[in-house]
């Protein structure tokens, strides 16, 4: 486990409608597993705190803290929200539950990184990552603020923000599919195919 990661706590965000998929996607199963335990082992073994966000009760079947979200129908903007409103520890790790090819060493290395910026984030061919890392409680003010006035897009909020980007694209930790999320069911047929699962 990380040194510095003992005032860190992980969030899974899986609050989202799931519109396109039409179901709950932390739910999916995936390799014989709903999509969220993969990432929640991940998440453990390298944090010692896991909570997901999520207004649906069948979380809790995981037998970790589930915590609704206090911002409804914002995304992970609001999601990102409940967690730093809901956290003790002075930073946290935001993952969302839809990102199956996520690793313990890819957590570990940006929880390294995170040190003297509000958050700290990857960025893979030249897009940050905003569903993967560090986001510092002290944003909570700002964060809010963004979200009172509409700003939702996670890619324009994190730049009013003190943020660390850290290259990954010669990082063997951070493989092509490492920030792959699923949305549909077409991305959840090429997840598949990628792990050596489906046709």
């Amino acid at each position: 486990m990380a040194n510095n990661s003992n005032d860190i706590t992980g969030y899974i965000l899986a609050g989202g409608k799931s519109s396109r998929m039409g179901t709950d996607k932390g739910l999916l199963t995936f390799h014989g597993e709903p999509l969220v335990l993969r990432i929640i082992k991940q998440l453990q073994e390298s944090l010692n705190k896991v909570v997901i966000v999520s207004d649906n009760e069948a979380y809790k079947y995981f037998g970790l803290e589930v915590t609704s979200d206090l911002v409804k129908e914002m995304g992970p903007a609001g999601g990102i929200y409940t967690a730093l409103h809901h956290s003790r520890s002075n930073r946290v790790f935001i993952t969302s539950c839809d990102m199956p090819f996520i690793t313990s060493g890819g957590v570990r290395f940006i929880v390294q990184e995170a040190i003297h910026s509000q958050i700290t984030l990857p960025l893979y061919e030249g897009k940050v990552q905003p569903l993967f890392g560090i986001y510092s409680r002290n944003c909570i003010s700002g964060w809010k603020q963004l979200i009172d006035r509409g700003i939702i897009k996670l890619q324009k909020m994190i730049t009013h923000f003190n943020l660390k980007q850290i290259d990954t694209d010669q990082n063997v930790l951070f493989n092509n599919s490492f920030f792959t999320n699923i949305n549909d069911k077409t991305d959840l047929d090429m997840a598949l195919k990628i792990s050596g699962y489906g046709n």
